[in-house]
């Protein structure tokens, strides 16, 4: 796939500059500065595209850096002719172009590879500064200096890759436990009544089937919705919708048996998928572990409270309600769960209390 103009690793063969004009700049014999400008200048453009077409330091953070065991050969065959040319001409103003195939080589290989071999790039760019020649020493010298800092851009560029891979990992595994939240409400609430719904329309089914079949029917549409909701919630799609689970809180009391009386006020629209949550999963728990004959539901904005008359619990938190808690603390609530009820109902058992406020 080709690749846009990489022009930060682009801009540095504005350097090369440098020894082209050192070359017309001395008095080399005419073949000697042609060809080597035509190296140099060949280098030039054939290092600005392959800088532009191979993973290279355009694409970090990325994976891609690691495609490659050994440097890719055609590219650098091609680079290393117009290198000899260089060479042939001017000798040791070649070693000018260490510094650039020591970025293509650590930008493209594994650092075991590529750090090997760029430090016998530097050692051989070094053993040039013994030319008996006046500036040779101080040019072998800076480019082998400039070899050891592609290194150093290279050991950094690693650690931001590893630290990608790490958030990127992370992410993963929080999005899997949200969609495993998701699913557990999902699954336990929904499953909750239609066990409740299925147990009494068993129980009619002798005494008074037109009261079961309706049962059954609703067992049909709660199995409908609750299938609906999981794709949903798997998919990403939509949020539980706050009136739908107040009626659907309503219609799992009543098939428990449980007395309820809900009180809604207008909740601020934003607020309303984690206070849907939250109702959600008081209400499954209310209906799985309470052995309640009473609840009470107030939900306002930004709070809800949903207060039972069960036999409350000193139970740890199951995941259900720990998925909860970690969605409103991450939108700057809290959840307190308090058995035994602090405002207990009147006639019942010491009951449970769950707060959510945003």
């Amino acid at each position: 796939m080709k690749r846009k103009f990489d022009w930060f690793s682009s801009f540095w063969v504005v350097f090369l500059l440098i020894p082209l004009y050192y070359l017309w700049a001395t008095p080399y014999p005419l073949w000697a500065q042609v060809m080597g400008s035509v190296g140099l200048l060949g280098f030039l453009v054939d290092y600005i595209h392959e800088v532009s077409e191979l993973p290279f330091l355009s694409d970090l953070p990325a994976v891609a850096i690691h495609e490659y065991r050994w440097p890719p050969l055609a590219p650098m065959l091609r680079l290393l002719t117009f290198t000899v040319l260089t060479a042939v001409a001017t000798t040791w103003v070649a070693v000018s172009l260490a510094p650039y195939f020591a970025a293509l080589i650590l930008f493209t290989t594994r650092l075991r590879t590529g750090i090997p071999l760029t430090l016998l790039l530097a050692g051989a760019t070094a053993a040039v500064a013994m030319v008996p020649a006046p500036d040779a020493k101080f040019s072998a010298i800076g480019c082998a200096a400039s070899t050891v800092f592609v290194i150093i851009s290279r050991l950094g560029a690693e650690q931001e890759l590893r630290h990608y891979r790490l958030s990127r990992a992370q992410a993963a595994l929080a999005e899997r436990e949200e969609i495993a939240r998701d699913v557990h409400d999902l699954l336990g609430h929904s499953l909750t009544v239609l066990t409740l719904k299925t147990e009494v329309a068993g129980k009619l089914v002798d005494r008074d089937p037109e009261a079961a079949k309706q049962e059954l029917a609703q067992v049909v549409d709660l199995s409908r919705k609750a299938l609906a909701d999981i794709r949903a919630t798997v998919t990403r799609l939509r949020a539980p919708d706050l009136a739908s689970q107040v009626e659907a809180t309503r219609t799992a009391f009543t098939a428990a048996g449980i007395d309820a009386t809900i009180d809604v006020a207008e909740v601020p629209l934003p607020q309303r998928e984690l206070l849907a949550w939250a109702l959600r999963e008081a209400t499954t728990n209310i209906v799985r572990h309470a052995a309640a004959t009473r609840a009470l539901v107030k939900i306002a904005p930004g709070r809800l409270i949903v207060v039972d008359d069960g036999r409350g619990s000193e139970a740890a938190p199951g995941n259900g309600l720990t998925g909860l808690r970690a969605r409103v603390e991450a939108a700057g609530g809290r959840v307190e769960l308090t058995s035994p009820a602090p405002r207990p109902l009147p006639g019942g058992g010491p009951g449970t209390e769950l707060e959510v406020e945003l």
